[in-house]
C-alpha cells in the first residue's frame, strides 16, 4: 500500500465514520479530495473487504426506512437507489417491498396527497384520478393506486354517511 492509498483508505474510512454511503456515492466523495482512480479502487475494495461499504446491505435499509416515511413505492424506491449508483438488480430486490412496508408506505402515501387534494375529492372522478395520479407518480404501479383510491372512497362516503345520519338537530337549535 502506497501513501495515496493510505490516505485514500483513511479518508474513506473517516467518511464512512459519521454515516453509510453507497459505492457509488463514496467514490464520489472520495474524487472530490483530488485521489487517483487506483488509490480510490483501492479504498472501495478494502472498505468492502472489512464489511463496510455494503451496497446490498444498505439498499434494503434504504428501502426499509425510505418508503413507509416517505411515502415511496416500489418504482420510486427502485429510482432512487439507482440514482445513488446501486447496481439496478439490487435496486430491483431491494425495492421489493413485504406487504407490510408496502402498505405503509401507500398509508403515507395518502395521507400526504390528501393534504393537497380538495375537500371531498373522493366524490368526482377528477378528484379520484388526480389522487391515482399521485400515488403513481409517487412510485405504486397504476392498479394498485386505483384500488386504494377506491377503498379509500367507499370508506370516505361511509364516514359522510354515518356523519349526516346522526340523530338530533344538524342545527343544534333545539
Amino acid at each position: 500500500m502506497d501513501r495515496e492509498e493510505s490516505q485514500a483508505l483513511l479518508a474513506a474510512l473517516k467518511i464512512l465514520s459519521r454515516r453509510d454511503y453507497f459505492r457509488a456515492e463514496l467514490s464520489d466523495r472520495l474524487a472530490k479530495k483530488d485521489l487517483g482512480a487506483e488509490a480510490i479502487s483501492y479504498a472501495l475494495r478494502r472498505c468492502t473487504e472489512m464489511g463496510y461499504l455494503d451496497d446490498g446491505r444498505l439498499a434494503f435499509r434504504f428501502a426499509e426506512l425510505r418508503a413507509p416515511s416517505r411515502g415511496w413505492g416500489p418504482t420510486r424506491v427502485r429510482m432512487e437507489l439507482m440514482a445513488r449508483g446501486v447496481d439496478e438488480s439490487v435496486a430491483v430486490e431491494a425495492s421489493d417491498l413485504s406487504s407490510q412496508l408496502l402498505a405503509q408506505a401507500l398509508e403515507t402515501a395518502l395521507r400526504r396527497a390528501e393534504v393537497r387534494a380538495r375537500e371531498g375529492w373522493w366524490r368526482t372522478g377528477e378528484g379520484r384520478s388526480r389522487m391515482i395520479s399521485s400515488l403513481v407518480r409517487r412510485g405504486f404501479e397504476p392498479e394498485r393506486a386505483r384500488r386504494t383510491v377506491d377503498r379509500q372512497r367507499v370508506t370516505r362516503e361511509a364516514e359522510d354517511h354515518a356523519n349526516n345520519d346522526q340523530p338530533g338537530d344538524p342545527e343544534g337549535i333545539s
